[in-house]
């Protein structure tokens, strides 16, 4: 099963990007034991507010494990790989939103900081202790067989990140209905199935914002397909650049600078 488009320079370049990331976490924290995350949940917010859901697509660790995990599994077993059909998937997708519900109540109700110790945040209740164990292997195991697993049905933050994105719509993918001539071939490189020929514009949804569909992917002719910042046409690979540029300097600074 052929999941993922052909290698250009923007997807290498946002691969070695997710290696970095999914590499600074798996193997400095939970190989060489070293009780430190190149992140900081102040800057992720920021960063989804300003730059949309960028950070799920380039700089998730776990995300970007889940998408390794998934080329492994795509090369060593194709045929073993499937998405989960139609109405499943849409309703699995729903668990999203109660498991954002519970979280939210611990951090509201409960007292318990989201922005501080993530594993005194899971060990909080046995619940979110177990959810944090199943997420490792909902990250690193079930991707080889199917891919994106955790986003899809698993990640709280993507739900809350999915409703802040449709909400104040700063970065969007517009699709020209006018050109658009339906050869579905966005739709075939979407990791996340959100059937970009479908819609007019996606902002919020289940996008990652990964640019598989805007990299050389529609057809010459049609160029239906462009992405938008504050309502002005963007190229991915330079706002891509840009975007990380800011993050990494911003994490830089809170980490490293100010220390909040």
């Amino acid at each position: 099963m052929k999941l993922y488009k052909k290698d250009t320079p923007l997807t290498l370049s946002r691969d070695a990007i997710r290696l970095f990331f999914a590499a600074n976490f798996y193997f400095m924290a939970k190989i060489m034991g070293i009780d430190f995350e190149l992140e900081s949940e102040y800057i992720v917010l920021g960063s989804i507010l300003l730059f949309g859901p960028f950070f799920c697509g380039w700089a998730c660790p776990f995300g970007s494990a889940s998408y390794f995990a998934t080329r492994i599994g795509n090369k060593l077993f194709p045929k073993l790989q499937f998405n989960i059909p139609q109405p499943y998937d849409s309703w699995l997708r729903m668990i999203r939103y109660p498991l954002l519900v519970f979280f939210l109540y611990l951090f509201v109700i409960k007292g318990v900081s989201y922005f501080g110790d993530h594993i005194e945040m899971y060990k909080s209740t046995a619940f979110s202790w177990n959810y944090i164990q199943a997420k490792h292997l909902a990250v690193l195991l079930v991707p080889f067989f199917i891919p994106n697993f955790f986003c899809k049905y698993m990640c709280f933050q993507k739900a809350g990140y999915n409703l802040t994105n449709k909400a104040f719509k700063i970065l969007k993918i517009k699709r020209n209905s006018e050109t658009c001539i339906s050869c579905g071939k966005c739709d075939r490189v979407c990791p996340m199935q959100a059937n970009p020929s479908g819609k007019t514009e996606i902002c919020g949804g289940d996008c990652l914002n990964c640019f598989n569909c805007l990299d050389n992917v529609c057809p010459p002719k049609a160029d239906a397909l462009s992405l938008e910042f504050l309502g002005f046409k963007v190229k991915p690979g330079i706002f891509a650049a840009l975007a990380m540029a800011v993050y990494l300097t911003a994490t830089y600074l809170v980490l490293f600078v100010y220390q909040w």
